[in-house]
């Protein structure tokens, strides 16, 4: 062990987020690549012991902590697929250095590259990683975690979010799995369109995410709300992104809102299953009418500020900022209580997360590699963080049983002007 200086802030790090304006996506690890970590800062040399005599000088709210020899491996989507995730890995590396975490990306086209998403989960082991995060688990991340532990060992910690496979499934490879609560999700998010004065209600998605046991989960719920609340239900079929390409499924977004619009009236609440059709999404009903409750990762970083025009440059993760800027700007737009999400940017949550428990794991500081304890104020103390809270419940079976480590995530909804 080594003692280096840890500044651990009250309100956790600020994550560096700018809508209108992100790098361009690294090209995704070749199968038989492995990555290097870079070295270490300058400022992370270790003559930490000489600012530890130094007491004096730390900022308000830092304690010293001991630090193990850990690295930790990152994938997510590129910005195309996953902007949010890919930037709170960025930070996640730019936080506690380049020689502790260790970053990939899985590819665009990831329903046709499964063994590429392998091969890059892989690889992140092969260079030196103890625990992995994965933000989207996309198809693949099961396979994935086998090879790596065939590799590396049955004690390599793996936590997921996101995920794309069957929730036993990968609650059956992973030590901890976390997803948008999408069983309640099936109630909530059809409250919310009621109470914005929604009479109808547009699911926008295609058949490789509606065979996704969530996601299916989600929309037998919604559909089953829907009869409920007096909502007609719309079922609405776009181009698959990781198929067809990005810019024809936004595309299809832009040129079908309108036309959805008009013929189902202003009052329709839509609802989209993909990241990347939220911006077009938005943008199309400030401009022409109809309700937007929730994104299908919610969070107010996702596709709001540049559907609405935001400059987020200098306000690094400044959640109160951005949201008092969409009070303002969705109005503006004429929007007004038509837009809303939570307060919570939950893929952001996720990485975030992921990393922290990865540490407490790897300092000894849990009990095994899944610790519900831990888990749960590691997750609160990050959501409090962004100024909100979340709640846990584990994923049902049919039997009436729980899978013990595939946690369902929860927020409250916020509403714009």
């Amino acid at each position: 062990m080594k003692k280096v200086l840890s500044v651990i802030l009250v309100m956790a790090l600020a994550l560096v987020f700018i809508a209108a304006c992100v790098p361009d996506a690294p090209p995704p690890v070749e199968p038989a690549a492995t990555p290097e970590p870079t070295p270490a800062p300058a400022d992370t040399a270790d003559d930490s012991d000489d600012e530890v005599a130094n007491g004096d000088d730390l900022p308000d709210g830092t304690e010293l902590v001991e630090i193990g020899e850990w690295t930790i491996g990152i994938m997510t989507g590129t910005v195309t697929q996953g902007e949010e995730e890919y930037l709170a890995a960025m930070n996640m590396e730019t936080y506690f250095g380049s020689d502790r975490i260790i970053r990939t990306t899985y590819p665009d086209n990831f329903g046709e590259e499964i063994e590429t998403v392998i091969a890059n989960v892989v690889a992140l082991a092969d260079a030196g990683a103890d625990a992995i995060v994965i933000v989207q688990a996309v198809g693949g991340t099961i396979a994935a975690i086998q090879q790596v532990r065939e590799i590396h060992g049955e004690d390599f910690l793996f936590f997921v979010g996101v995920t794309h496979e069957p929730p036993a499934e990968i609650a059956a490879h992973a030590d901890i799995a976390l997803i948008s609560d999408d069983l309640s999700m099936g109630r909530v998010i059809m409250e919310q369109a009621q109470r914005m004065g929604a009479d109808t209600f547009g699911h926008i998605s295609f058949p490789r995410h509606l065979g996704m046991e969530n996601i299916a989960a989600r929309r037998e719920l919604l559909m089953q709300h829907a009869e409920q609340f007096g909502i007609e239900w719309v079922e609405l079929t776009a181009p698959d992104p990781s198929t067809e390409g990005m810019p024809t499924a936004q595309l299809f977004i832009m040129e079908n809102v309108p036309r959805w619009i008009e013929e189902h009236g202003e009052n329709i609440a839509f609802f989209s299953t993909n990241c990347g059709m939220q911006e077009p999404l938005l943008t199309q009903i400030a401009a022409y009418g109809g309700f937007y409750p929730l994104q299908c990762c919610p969070s107010p970083f996702h596709a709001l500020p540049a559907a609405f025009n935001i400059d987020l440059a200098g306000r690094d993760g400044d959640i109160d900022f951005l949201i008092e800027q969409l009070n303002i700007a969705v109005p503006a737009a004429g929007a007004g209580g038509r837009v809303s999400t939570w307060p919570i940017p939950i893929n952001m949550l996720f990485v975030e997360t992921g990393v922290r428990y990865a540490i407490e794991f790897l300092e000894g500081r849990t009990d095994g590699r899944h610790d519900p304890a831990v888990l749960n104020q590691v997750i609160s103390d990050v959501a409090a963080s962004f100024g909100g809270s979340v709640e846990l419940a584990l994923w049902p079976l049919d039997d009436g049983s729980e899978l013990e480590n595939m946690y369902r995530v929860l927020s409250d909804f916020i509403t714009f002007g």
